[in-house]
């Protein structure tokens, strides 16, 4: 067990050196100043558990020594000697923080049961803290661990974080696909240029260090450039915690503080939130990736009907919100029941897959395309009014009938596709409406000839009933 540490300071030798015996003799480990100046200095430069001070000295006083005391490290208890002083002295230090007070002359047995009061006050404060303090960590990891959604997560991990750790701002940062390019998630109470340069000030100087973080990293004001330290202006250190995936940080969270220097403390409660962090990273891409499972056609790769319903709602509200159209596309394989008795199922399910990657070819990455089920396709065509979307329809309906599907198979199966355009909001503002106005302009398509683009009739407006 470790031995408390104790400042004994008085002017008087005969009662320091007694003073120091009586608590040598008893197995604390002492520390002696003879005076009030001697005492700060070794207040504000070693770590003490506590400090006895007389109150009378000719340099400083014990109060003086008393309040340099709490403002160095408001953990460390005072215990003041009174003698020549006068009772009330010794209360004014009692309001100033003192723990308590002893009177000259004193004895052996009272000072020792004063300062193991002191102690064993401070051992039950420290452990009440601590149970208070891993509760509330407790309270903070299971939030963390509830957040499924991958895009909440970096926003409660920073918030976890700064929770936990005292603060003044905050980023959460991932590593891009390519695992060079680190992007910002979130910032909390940070200026986005800043954090900007703060994020590429950290790639360009601490690369190596980042990549081999396993714990958490502090970086104090000394390590930035004058250029940052500008930027960053009363920021006094960093605190940088990994976020591991399969023993690799796969991002990083990071702290600025410009009140306080950040320490051990820090450190180990930080590495805690860090540990349940890189977890619940893990189970949040896990989750995504069943999400997205549960809406993938697993034959084409192609978003499933499933999907549909809550993608168009997405982007219906979105044209809501930007006062711009979208467009449904509704596609159907022409005599797609011929591929198979031709051939068999094998090479039909082939031409499925095929068919899919076709259509990719003539859309943006903003628009999605669905599996909606057997030989029929959808495809959404964000902000795009139907004079365009047209455009794009005949273009996939070109590239599906000149494309020579399982060339690579050593096949030439040529097929071709009717396909039906209704737009967001001209046709319809209603979700099903929408689609089915879409569908049926595809049917409309099949009876007209089949391989045609056909757009759903333009409402216009309504005509009066004639007298």
């Amino acid at each position: 067990m470790k031995k408390a540490r104790i400042l004994v300071v008085d002017d008087d030798e005969f009662f320091r050196v007694l003073c120091s015996d009586i608590l040598t003799s008893a197995g604390y480990e002492v520390v002696v100043a003879s005076c009030g100046a001697e005492a700060v200095n070794i207040v504000e430069s070693e770590s003490l558990d506590v400090v006895i001070t007389d109150l009378v000295m000719p340099d400083m006083s014990g109060l003086d020594v008393l309040q340099r005391t709490k403002q160095n490290n408001a953990l460390v208890d005072v215990i003041v000697i009174t003698g020549f002083g006068s009772i009330e002295t010794a209360i004014e230090a009692l309001k100033s923080g003192a723990v308590d007070y002893i009177r000259k002359p004193f004895n052996g047995a009272e000072i020792l049961h004063t300062v193991s009061a002191c102690l064993e006050k401070k051992k039950l404060l420290e452990e009440n803290f601590d149970m208070k303090q891993s509760l509330r960590l407790y309270e903070i990891t299971r939030v963390i661990i509830s957040t499924l959604d991958i895009n909440k997560f970096y926003h409660v991990a920073i918030e976890a974080l700064l929770q936990t750790v005292e603060a003044d701002a905050g980023i959460s940062i991932m590593y891009a696909s390519d695992n060079k390019t680190l992007d910002i998630m979130a910032v909390k109470h940070l200026n986005a240029e800043v954090a900007a340069q703060l994020v590429e000030y950290l790639k360009s100087k601490h690369e190596a260090e980042l990549r081999a973080l396993n714990t958490v990293m502090i970086v104090p004001l000394s390590d930035f450039s004058e250029e940052m330290r500008r930027v960053l202006g009363l920021t006094q250190t960093m605190l940088v915690v990994p976020i591991m995936k399969a023993g690799h940080p796969a991002g990083f969270l990071a702290l600025l503080s410009g009140s306080r220097i950040f320490g051990q403390r820090d450190s180990v409660n930080a590495s805690f939130i860090a540990e349940h962090v890189s977890q619940a990273y893990d189970v949040a891409l896990q989750y995504t990736e069943a999400k997205e499972t549960a809406f993938i056609d697993s034959l084409t790769n192609l978003y499933n009907s499933k999907y549909l319903d809550i993608v168009l709602e997405k982007e219906m509200k979105r044209a809501d919100r930007h006062m711009m159209p979208l467009t449904v596309l509704f596609i159907d394989i022409d005599d797609f029941k011929q591929i198979n008795d031709r051939n068999d199922h094998l090479v039909g399910s082939k031409v499925l897959v095929e068919f899919g990657k076709v259509m990719l070819k003539f859309v943006r990455e903003v628009d999605t395309v669905i599996r909606y089920g057997g030989d029929e396709y959808v495809v959404i065509l964000v902000d795009a009014e139907h004079e365009v979307s047209m455009k794009v329809a005949e273009r996939i309906r070109e590239g599906i009938e000149h494309t020579r599907f399982l060339a690579e198979d050593g096949m030439d199966i040529r097929i071709t596709a009717s396909i039906g355009v209704a737009t967001y909001p001209t046709h319809s503002r209603d979700r099903a409406e929408l689609l089915r106005i879409a569908d049926k302009a595809m049917y409309h398509a099949k009876e007209e000839s089949k391989n045609i683009v056909y757009l759903a009739p333009v409402p216009g407006p309504a005509k009066l009933p004639q007298q």
